[in-house]
């Protein structure tokens, strides 16, 4: 069939000016795209100023919610509109895509500074999922036409980013430890996402408010049983390191081994350089692992070291060292709360091994949340002399 023939028969080709129109959104989206990696640098290298940037993001979100619930959307939608009414929904949709952008955008390098990247860890899924949502965000023709035209797909971007900046905006603003702003962000968020997403009356409505409250419970039930799966953002460890022998008289974290012989366990110690804005907001744990069984919980002695970091060390009890010491070890960092911060694995090898049998350790099965988390089993240690703040 001819090119004539089929626009007879079909929808005639779009114009020129619809081409270029549809062109320069497609511009818009990469230029988009690129600015948020801009705002993405800038998180990763502007973490003193984070505090105030995340008041503005959650101002953003206000914003954002009062558009989508009154301006903008399927459930805003007239048969009959107006070119003024056409022309606030187009300004406001521009509006909300910048908010998610920088959200987004924002969130994602705090939550993969905080992630453990290792096959032994799965708290590192929440930011590649935070970047997609960003990148979503950036595409001009498909955020308009299909996410803001889906009301519970919209929610549920919506929701994800709520989650997101409560979960870091209260331990960063608010001075709260990492268990209670997460609790919080979980509690909050299906309470938002329905009023986002249906009217008032139906969610005070009997079947609406018991559909609320039931989403809340089992959020809450997710993120307090799974917490091991969710990085504290915005604590970060951008350093750990296993040791051995005495003690430098100015050694901060330990000389980095990865491999150890086992006539040479003396002194084994850990070290966690630990970084967060405006502080750490609560204390840590160190948990000791030989062959996957946990040997021991200790609260490491925090060290009064130079820079805007924070190191943790602490010493295995040699009564605690098993008969036979070879094969993998680790050593996990945790906060109070169980939230996992990092690991660090080395490996012991025999006395007399050869030099060549003398590899990292590969990595170990992920500890399970009710086996591997320092609650699991006996009092939490610490070192003598001090605590961790």
């Amino acid at each position: 069939m001819s090119r004539p023939e089929a626009a007879l028969d079909g929808a005639p080709p779009p114009g020129r000016l619809k081409r270029l129109l549809r062109r320069a959104w497609w511009f818009h989206s990469f230029f988009a795209l690129f600015f948020g990696i801009g705002v993405m640098l800038f998180a990763r290298a502007g973490l003193a100023h984070a505090d105030k940037v995340m008041i503005a993001l959650f101002v953003s979100w206000l914003l954002m919610f009062i558009a989508l619930r009154f301006i903008v959307g399927p459930a805003n939608r007239r048969v009959q509109e107006g070119m003024a009414r056409k022309g606030v929904r187009v300004a406001t949709n521009y509006i909300i895509k910048q908010f998610y952008q920088q959200m987004f955008f924002f969130l994602t390098p705090l939550y993969a500074s905080s992630a453990t990247w290792s096959l032994s860890s799965w708290n590192w899924w929440l930011a590649p999922v935070l970047l997609v949502c960003a990148v979503v965000s950036t595409m001009d023709l498909v955020f308009d036409n299909f996410i803001m035209e889906r009301r519970l797909l919209a929610s549920a971007m919506y929701g994800l980013a709520m989650f997101g900046s409560l979960n870091v905006m209260l331990p960063l603003v608010a001075g709260m430890d990492h268990l209670t702003g997460l609790v919080i962000a979980a509690a909050a968020t299906p309470v938002s996402v329905a009023v986002l997403s249906f009217s008032v009356r139906q969610v005070m409505a009997p079947q609406g408010a018991l559909l609320t409250v039931t989403m809340t419970g089992a959020l809450l039930g997710a993120v307090w049983f799974g917490r091991a799966f969710i990085p504290p953002a915005p604590l970060a460890m951008p350093e750990t390191s296993v040791g051995h022998g005495s003690i430098g008289s100015y050694e901060c974290l330990p000389g980095s081994k990865h491999v150890l012989r086992s006539h040479q366990l003396d002194g084994l110690r850990c070290g966690s350089m630990l970084r967060e804005p405006g502080g750490l907001k609560e204390g840590i744990v160190h948990v000791w692992s030989h062959r996957g069984r946990r040997l021991d919980v200790r609260t490491p002695v925090r060290l009064a070291c130079d820079g805007d970091s924070v190191v943790f060390r602490s010493e295995l009890d040699p009564s605690l060292m098993p008969a036979d010491p070879t094969g993998n070890w680790s050593c996990e960092t945790w906060t109070r709360g169980m939230q996992l911060v990092g690991v660090r694995k080395f490996k012991v090898i025999a006395a007399d091994a050869p030099a060549d049998t003398t590899t990292a350790p590969k990595p170990s099965p992920s500890p399970s949340p009710g086996s591997g988390t320092p609650d699991a089993g006996g009092p939490v240690k610490t070192d003598a002399g001090a605590g961790a703040k």
